[in-house]
């Protein structure tokens, strides 16, 4: 059998399923009411950053139908804590689900925001403080994207004095380069998150790409503190994803990250409660665990696909990632819990840290083209 050909067969059996009707019949059965599916989103928008990270951005269209599919199949569609917590104490009601969102996009406000009012669904956003507080384009992000923007080109002039000879932007592997060759930069000096916007300026400069333009439409740009503020007066669930989306090694420096995260996101919000976590880029190691229950952290959900078990191990909770390559079957089959049972690759989250991810064998390299932020 041939890579091309699985997935088709996988699709035909999911199709099977359906007209023969499992997939109700797997959504009424205990196997489904013990279990939480926990959804995981990202960015939900379109345009020249959704043809860039499609895996990051997903169209409100398809997110519309998705939700459009919760509704039609009668799903419960929980608050993440109460969903929790009912799922350790058996109580879960039918075809149970949990909507979270990481990092705190922008663009949540715009086009998820009134879709989940539309079907009273609540939802958490995990939210990254230092670029909520920077109000600014995530630096790495739009690098990433500023380098693609730029594909086809050699930059002959510039006015970078730490990027030697001219900025080649034709290949994947060369804009990938330039990425790294200006992140290594970044790192060297140390540059806060002022010093690298002015960077981005710069950077911006020197290859004729509207930095101003990119800022104004916020399309790499996480909620503010006022936006954070208001979404949580409407009800939305604001919880942990680090301070700078990063997993530092050493147990002092990842419980700092956890904290000073919670402080700050209880100052916008005004309100406790902070214990649930997602972890960044969805890297995570068993020597994270006992600095999770020391920070206070209930619950923490990771990047891999499955369904969420009350004798599974509530710091490493799996998640579906819908994407934009998921069809409407293949969604189904996972709220009714028949996706459970089928083969599946491996999940690779979408790229998205804020800051350099920490060596790792989890970890891919980083790409211009598929962005490590």
């Amino acid at each position: 059998m041939t890579v091309a050909e699985a997935p088709s067969i996988k699709v035909g059996v999911m199709s099977r399923a359906r007209d023969f009707g499992l997939f109700g019949a797997v959504s009424k059965s205990k196997y489904r009411a013990r279990r939480l599916l926990i959804l995981g989103y990202h960015g939900i928008a379109e345009g020249p950053h959704h043809q860039w990270s499609p895996h990051m951005f997903l169209p409100p269209n398809i997110f519309a139908r998705h939700m459009e599919i919760l509704h039609e199949s009668g799903c419960s569609v929980l608050p993440l804590a109460d969903a929790l917590r009912r799922l350790e104490a058996g109580t879960l009601p039918p075809c149970s689900v949990a909507l979270t969102f990481d990092d705190g996009w922008a663009d949540f406000r715009v086009n998820a925001l009134p879709l989940l009012h539309k079907y009273g669904y609540p939802a958490t956003v995990y939210l990254t403080t230092s670029n909520c507080l920077l109000n600014a384009p995530v630096f790495r992000l739009a690098l990433g994207y500023m380098v693609w923007q730029s594909r086809g080109k050699v930059i002959e002039q510039h006015k970078l004095p730490f990027v030697q000879g001219p900025i080649d932007c034709r290949t994947p592997e060369n804009r990938t380069t330039v990425v790294e060759r200006i992140w290594n930069h970044v790192t060297e000096q140390k540059m806060d998150g002022r010093e690298r916007q002015g960077l981005a300026s710069e950077i911006a400069s020197s290859i004729g790409f509207d930095y101003a333009a990119l800022s104004r439409d916020r399309l790499l740009s996480l909620m503010n503190p006022e936006e954070i503020a208001g979404i949580s007066r409407l009800g939305v669930d604001v919880q942990l994803h680090s301070h700078t989306h990063n997993s530092p090694h050493e147990r002092s420096e990842y419980i700092g990250e956890i904290e000073l995260n919670r402080r700050i996101i209880e100052e916008l919000t005004g309100g406790s409660g902070r214990v649930h976590f997602c972890y960044p880029s969805g890297v995570h190691h068993p020597r994270y665990l006992p600095w999770l229950r020391e920070a206070g952290v209930k619950s923490a959900t990771t990047c891999e696909g499955g369904l969420a078990a009350r004798d599974g191990e509530p710091l490493r909770l799996p998640r579906f990632l819908d994407q934009w390559d998921v069809s409407d079957l293949q969604f189904e089959a996972w709220v009714t819990g028949l996706a459970a049972f089928l083969p599946r690759r491996s999940v690779v989250p979408p790229a998205r840290s804020v800051n350099r991810r920490p060596g790792n064998s989890a970890n891919r390299s980083a790409s211009a083209d598929s962005p490590a932020n």
